[in-house]
């Protein structure tokens, strides 16, 4: 029922304002994904409050789109409640105009950018992604689809914690504008050796956070701390030196981000799913080592050290994971 109002508050707020005024909107997207929009920031808000604990303190445009319609809010994911969300509703032609004035096209994406003067979240809506053939038949697209906004909507939180760190090492080390956090990925991806250690650490991380007992947890998650040391004294040297720092704060900013979207999917009050069926199909879908190795680290941390590292990492900022899980051990 909540879900059913949210959706007729939002279709009601679905207006473009001009100080006092609102006219009526030149468009809209479908009831079907208005509702999910309702969703999906109703998940946002009960994440922060009872999950993640985190809160965005930037001011930032919330940005959803459809086929023909874009929808965007300067508070989607800050206002109080769903019914205080103000929106400025605008047709497209298949090209969406960012907040920072660069334009995309309007197909299946998801993302934030925290960097720069203008910090904003995009996403399309669900018909855009089963349009595109985009499935999850076991979680369903649209719970999936929640569970990705919570992972990008961490990001968002963390803009001015690992965000400005990151931003201050790209900086520093003049890097190019496509640094992302499969950076790695994409410079080691053919190297075997370090492919090995990467999938030998993740797969050590994993078996910390299933342990039966905390001493074995320690064990491995020690031994795949090791590693991790060992692959960044041999690859990460030289003038790649940088990226032993970088590779941290990408596991930590993607490894938060996936825990968030699988810790919700869990929740008997979010997605309602089994751990198996939301590790398989949402936590470790993906190819990417960022978010596998990321959502490890987070799930061995909350198996040896318990929920504080929650605190720090969507709140303080101050250390990131792999320093955090190190600290744990003994």
């Amino acid at each position: 029922m909540r879900n059913i109002l949210a959706a007729a508050a939002l279709a009601a707020s679905v207006l473009v304002s001009s100080g006092a005024r609102a006219e009526p909107a030149v468009c809209d997207v479908s009831a079907a994904d208005r509702a999910w929009i309702a969703q999906a920031l109703g998940a946002w808000r009960y994440s922060a409050d009872a999950i993640t604990g985190a809160k965005v303190t930037q001011v930032f445009d919330t940005v959803f789109f459809d086929g023909a319609c874009v929808l965007v809010s300067p508070n989607a994911l800050t206002a109080e409640t769903l019914d205080a969300i103000i929106w400025a509703a605008t047709p497209h032609d298949g090209e969406i105009v960012l907040p920072n004035g660069e334009k995309m096209p309007a197909g299946v994406t998801s993302f934030a950018d925290a960097g720069g003067d203008d910090a904003f979240f995009v996403m399309s809506t669900p018909s855009l992604w089963e349009a595109a053939g985009v499935r999850n038949d076991v979680l369903g697209l649209e719970t999936m689809m929640v569970a990705v906004l919570l992972h990008e909507g961490a990001h968002l939180a963390q803009a001015d914690t690992y965000g400005a760190r990151m931003s201050t090492l790209v900086e520093l080390n003049d890097l190019p504008e496509d640094f992302s956090d499969d950076t790695v990925q994409y410079r080691f991806g053919d190297d075997v050796e370090f492919e090995t250690s990467i999938a030998r650490e993740t797969e050590l991380l994993f078996q910390a956070a299933a342990a039966p007992d905390r001493a074995i947890a320690r064990q491995h998650a020690g031994e795949a701390l090791a590693l991790m040391r060992a692959r960044h004294a041999r690859w990460f040297v030289g003038a790649d030196s940088y990226l032993t720092e970088a590779e941290e704060i990408w596991l930590t900013l993607e490894g938060a981000g996936q825990w968030a979207g699988y810790r919700w999917l869990i929740d008997p009050n979010g997605g309602g799913v089994s751990e198996e069926i939301a590790m398989a199909h949402f936590a470790r879908r993906g190819r990417w080592w960022s978010q596998n190795e990321g959502i490890a680290l987070a799930l061995a941390l909350d198996r040896i050290a318990g929920p504080r590292w929650r605190r720090d990492t969507f709140s303080d900022g101050v250390e990131t994971l792999p320093a955090m899980l190190e600290r744990a051990l003994p």
